[in-house]
């Protein structure tokens, strides 16, 4: 059984969970869905970890690593993976451009795995995240959506057959320039929506 394991803080609404929906297309067996949101992992998620013997996590990237709270989760599910000893898989999404960006996060993960004595079998960095909530999905695997598509088909394809592979990083295909307007389009609106200012972005703390 392979374990869909959400890592991001958010609720709903997560790129995390966009790319764990691409990804359960392309896996093929028995699947179970869980979240991670809070510094303790909870009894359900334990009992549903137990159960399975692949662990897929996605999360967003925090200040060139994973985040505290999945830091926390990862430290206190540490027991149950050294008796468990599970295959895991990573799906590391940051809002830079460059998918590189998530080499670091990556390496917790794989760092995590020789801890707890259970095999690292690879992960994907995906830049561009900020636009995966609002991106359409086009036939064949095309658009903008594309190299994410296919990264997230290959690791499905590694997860079914239980094979490890080595880290790949991939981002969205928007030129830099348009994917750079676009985050700025979206700051200025969320900071109107917020009762700010656009000129407000600028402030520094002094």
């Amino acid at each position: 059984m392979t374990a869909l394991i959400n890592g991001s803080p958010k609720p709903s609404g997560s790129a995390s969970a966009v790319l764990l929906k691409i990804l359960k297309e392309h896996i093929c067996g028995e699947l179970l869905e869980t979240a991670l949101r809070g510094p303790e992992p909870g009894d359900g998620c334990v009992k549903a970890l137990a159960g399975a013997d692949t662990w897929v996590f996605a999360f967003p990237l925090y200040v060139d690593g994973i985040p505290s709270h999945l830091l926390s989760c990862l430290c206190r599910l540490q027991g149950l993976a050294e008796e468990k000893h599970p295959r895991i898989y990573a799906v590391a999404n940051c809002g830079f451009y460059e998918g590189e960006q998530n080499r670091l996060a990556l390496s917790v993960m794989e760092n995590f795995c020789q801890r707890a004595g259970c095999r690292w079998c690879g992960g994907v960095g995906i830049g561009g995240g900020g636009s995966l909530t609002s991106l359409p999905r086009v036939p064949e695997e095309k658009g903008p959506m594309g190299p994410v598509e296919r990264a997230l088909r290959e690791l499905g394809d590694s997860i079914s057959a239980g094979a490890a592979r080595d880290n790949w990083y991939v981002t969205v295909a928007l030129p830099r320039l348009m994917y750079k307007l676009a985050g700025q389009m979206g700051w200025r609106k969320m900071i109107r929506a917020n009762g700010g200012r656009a000129r407000d972005l600028d402030k520094r703390i002094t």
